[in-house]
């Protein structure tokens, strides 16, 4: 429901879901303010009579309290390098987002598609063993019953069915959480308070534009990350065609101009958007007309006509956290290192 509620806005989120409104947005919000409100009550209920429980080793789930685009899939990749290289037999647990197979079951790359798993687990897939599971305990017992020594839950802070042992939020900071409302009026999941109050550490994406550091630093510890792309430098001085369909896509369009790349125009689509082969087909044409190279995410390439993908360059995310040791710290105090 709430996907075809999104795939309204090419941006990714309404307007109305950012900070300051103006009149227009604010009579909109007004209207979806009961709704919000049955979704508190029902999100309450559920966490009231959901019962934890534990699958023997270690859980470590990274999510967020605003709907999608905030990092978490690059920084369950960068955490999941860091537990391989201490040789940490990792597994990872993922719903599979808008995929058909309901699971428990292991994501093949070579089997599955994004219509079968999601573009988010085929992506965490090329790095680890991944699962997935609409049940989000079945799906970690699953990975304990296969040899996994820590679990990593791709998004599942407010899901109450499986114990966590390390609670990560993902902020982004260009975007901190809107305006502050739950869903639909707003793109919370909960309120940003409650779910400190039942995390272990926060990570900030980007620059922090809305001081969510000064606001939460006395109850929560802190790290900032920097995301950027990599492998761009073919694309130095070259004419792009840009496009992207991830949660605001906006954020792709600044990273490559923010290594001064020449994008000559860029197209938005919503988030976890499944590419038609004539749409594909049309950027394709466009970028030929205007001798560019077309551009676009590996999020998104798992969402596109693999007969096509040859004629699109590809590029990935990289993360830098400023204060590694720190996150290190925080995972030997919680004895999963």
């Amino acid at each position: 429901m709430l996907q075809k509620f999104l795939i309204l806005f090419k941006s990714g989120y309404p307007n109305f879901w950012k900070k300051n409104n103006n009149f227009f947005e604010q009579i909109i919000i007004l209207i979806l303010l009961p709704f919000s409100f049955i979704y508190f009550l029902f999100f309450k209920i559920n966490q009231k009579i959901k019962k934890t429980n534990k699958v023997g080793v270690p859980v470590i789930c990274i999510g967020n309290v605003n709907i999608g685009g905030a990092g978490k899939t690059p920084f369950v990749i960068y955490l999941t390098k860091i537990l391989k290289k201490k040789k940490i037999n990792v597994h990872i647990v993922s719903r599979g987002y808008l995929g058909k197979l309901n699971g428990p079951i292991k994501v093949n790359i070579k089997k599955h598609s994004a219509k079968d798993v999601g573009d988010e687990a085929l992506l965490l897939a090329k790095e680890t063993n991944t699962w997935i599971s609409k049940n989000k305990f079945e799906g970690a017992l699953m990975a304990t019953l296969n040899g996994a020594d820590i679990i990593i839950l791709d998004d599942g802070l407010q899901n109450q069915t499986l114990y966590q042992d390390l609670k990560v939020i993902i902020i982004d900071g260009i975007f901190g959480v809107g305006n502050g409302l739950l869903i639909p009026s707003g793109p919370l999941r909960e309120t940003l308070e409650s779910r400190i109050d039942k995390s272990d550490l926060m990570i900030i994406f980007n620059e922090d534009k809305y001081n969510i550091k000064k606001k939460v630093q006395k109850k929560i510890p802190i790290i900032h990350a920097n995301p950027e792309i990599k492998n761009f430098n073919y694309l130095k001085n070259k004419r792009i065609i840009a496009f992207s369909g991830i949660g605001r896509p906006e954020k792709f369009h600044s990273s490559l101009t923010k290594k001064k790349l020449n994008v000559i125009k860029f197209f938005p689509f919503p988030d976890h958007y499944f590419y038609k082969e004539k749409e594909i087909k049309k950027l394709i044409n466009y970028a030929k007309k205007e001798k560019s190279i077309l551009v676009t995410t590996f999020k998104d390439k798992q969402r596109i006509n693999i007969k096509q993908r040859n004629k699109i360059f590809f590029v990935d995310l990289k993360i830098e956290l400023k204060n590694k040791n720190n996150l290190i710290k925080i995972l030997k105090k919680k004895k999963i290192v």
